[in-house]
């Protein structure tokens, strides 16, 4: 059986003048202590799953540097020493599966599953079994202060520490790729990192000094142990911080009280291993100003914390209320959409009795008759188009618009709708002229009536806000970026620029348009908009202040 010489000649007086008793006791106490103070905390004020593996974890750390301790202490006897030593195996491989387990638990809210259990305790209790045999420390002689390790049973024990090791990696990389969110994927690392660090550091300093004992048989070795416990502490402090910034185990005021406790602790600790009277004032002033301003500390968190769930209950006051108000868009999208189907059968025999009456389908008019029936016409064309406008946001909000695309001729479809207005626009004094500088065809894939219906939006709106002067249609090309233009530009009362892109919104208009028309829905440029975006193109609009006139944009992709 291959056996190497672990420890030689630490017997007590070699303790007392080369180890330093109170650095060996100052590096296994306070973190022991520590540890298990916040993990039985964390327990008693979560009681959940990953808050007792924590417990279990920080337990056999805690039992792991008491049982290191009893082996450098030769005055307990040889077989206490040599069964504190053999120890030390079990509860190291034991950590490191609770290290995962807690991992696991933490980040998923789930129970680790039955398969992994097995595994694990498949992988401690040969570990175990072997340490309470004896197999793993085969002779220790108190005479001469010497005990042997068996080589093949401690390198299984890091062997099963590194499979653990290789668990939490690939469990972090695993979970993370299943992980959409941004706060669980942070959540999760800073997890992993904080128990792979604690893990890594307590099997970097262990496996480290079991090479070197192999090749040098002095106790000093042994003195890089005492950094393999830098590992808790620091896994705490990542603990403490993912309970303050991500709310872990439901704790508010714990990290604050957990910290100022800690180092009141670690700081008294401190009078337990010093004589010197000047060094014990020291410490006592620090102590009692770290409690003075511990005392503030948490008094000050305690009130962002109140602060802080003062504004998360108004959040979601506001979130339940955003959602009963897009309950109530809905319902109100709805009701438009009933009402304006209502209306469009009586509207339609309106125009259509209007239109007889115009022609003499009745009899000639009276000049006053005529003049009232053209008012009437004129209304109900201008009811017509807003019920055309409400039902098409119904539609687009609910997501019933149906586009049917074909390929045609923009420029030949943005002639006509100029020719279709010029005569609406003359009636208020205004001139339609139409322009076109084109390389191309001109032909697009989009709905044919939707593209007529957007110009007819912008031009009506151009019409409307125009009390004098011309409106220009002018169509032009971009054969680099294969697109086409549509820009009617009017000389009308114009925008500021910060107005140009709220006038796209539902119900939005102009400050300055009442003065020119008061009967303007401020749907007619969203819908043009929205209808242009499900077809690829996009409606912008440019004005160069107030009474500068505006310039609107139908901008399509051609077909080359």
């Amino acid at each position: 059986m291959p056996e190497h010489l672990i420890a030689v000649d630490y017997c007590y007086q070699f303790l007392a003048e080369q180890i330093s008793m109170s650095l060996l006791l100052y590096s296994h106490l306070p973190a022991a202590l520590f540890a298990l103070i916040f993990s039985v905390f964390v327990l008693i004020k979560a009681k959940n799953r990953s808050a007792a593996m924590l417990l279990l974890t920080c337990l056999m750390f805690s039992l792991w540097s008491l049982a290191d301790l009893g082996a450098w202490f030769v005055f307990l006897g040889s077989s206490n020493v040599m069964f504190s030593w053999s120890l030390l195996d079990t509860f190291a491989v034991t950590m490191f599966f609770f290290g995962y387990y807690f991992l696991y638990t933490f980040t998923t809210k789930q129970p680790l599953p039955l398969w992994q259990k097995i595994t694990g305790l498949s992988l401690i209790l040969p570990v175990a079994a072997i340490a309470l045999i004896g197999l793993n420390i085969s002779i220790y002689d108190l005479n001469s202060c010497v005990a042997y390790e068996n080589t093949m049973y401690t390198r299984i024990t890091y062997l099963i520490e590194a499979l653990f090791l290789l668990a939490i990696t690939v469990f972090t990389f695993t979970q993370y790729k299943q992980t959409e969110k941004a706060e669980e994927r942070s959540l999760l690392l800073l997890a992993s990192a904080g128990v792979s660090i604690f893990l890594l550091f307590f099997f970097s300093a262990t496996f480290s000094v079991s090479l070197l004992a192999a090749t040098d048989a002095s106790t000093y070795v042994y003195n890089y142990l005492i950094y393999g416990l830098i590992g808790m502490p620091i896994f705490l402090v990542f603990l403490g911080y993912l309970i303050v910034h991500f709310k872990a185990f439901n704790l508010q005021m714990f990290s604050a009280q957990a910290l100022i406790l800690g180092l009141i602790a670690l700081i008294s600790s401190q009078l337990f291993f010093v004589s010197s009277v000047t060094v014990i004032l020291l410490i006592t002033l620090t102590l009692t100003l770290t409690c003075i301003g511990g005392f503030f500390m948490i008094k000050s968190v305690k009130k962002e914390i109140t602060q802080r769930e003062e504004i998360e209950h108004l959040a979601n006051k506001l979130k339940k209320a955003n959602k009963r108000l897009k309950v109530l868009d809905q319902m109100k999208s709805e009701f438009v959409s009933i009402a304006s189907h209502q209306l469009r059968s009586p509207l339609t025999s309106i125009r259509g009795y209007t239109s007889m009456l115009l022609e003499g389908s009745y009899g000639k008019l009276s000049t006053k008759a005529t003049k009232a029936i053209e008012r009437i016409a004129d209304s109900s064309t201008h009811m017509a188009t807003s019920i055309e406008d409400y039902l098409n946001v119904s539609r687009i909000e609910a997501g019933n618009m149906k586009y049917e695309l074909s390929d045609f001729n923009l420029k030949d479809e943005a002639e006509h709708v100029a020719d279709d207005k010029r005569q609406e626009a003359m009636k208020k004094g205004l001139l339609i002229t139409f322009k076109s500088d084109i390389d191309c065809q001109g032909i697009i894939n989009a709905d044919i009536g939707k593209t007529r219906q957007i110009l007819h939006n912008i031009l009506n709106n151009a019409i409307n806000y125009t009390p004098r002067g011309t409106i220009t249609l002018f169509v032009h090309d971009n054969q680099k970026k294969r697109k086409i233009y549509v820009d009617i530009i009017d000389s009308g009362i114009g925008m500021e620029p910060d107005e140009l892109e709220a006038i796209f919104r539902k119900f939005e208009r102009a400050q300055n348009v009442n003065e020119i028309n008061v009967t303007g829905t401020g749907l007619g440029l969203f819908v043009a908009r929205k209808m242009a975006r499900k077809m690829n193109g996009e409606v912008t609009a440019h004005s160069d202040g107030v009474g500068h006139g505006s310039m609107f944009r139908l901008e399509m992709p051609l077909q080359m």
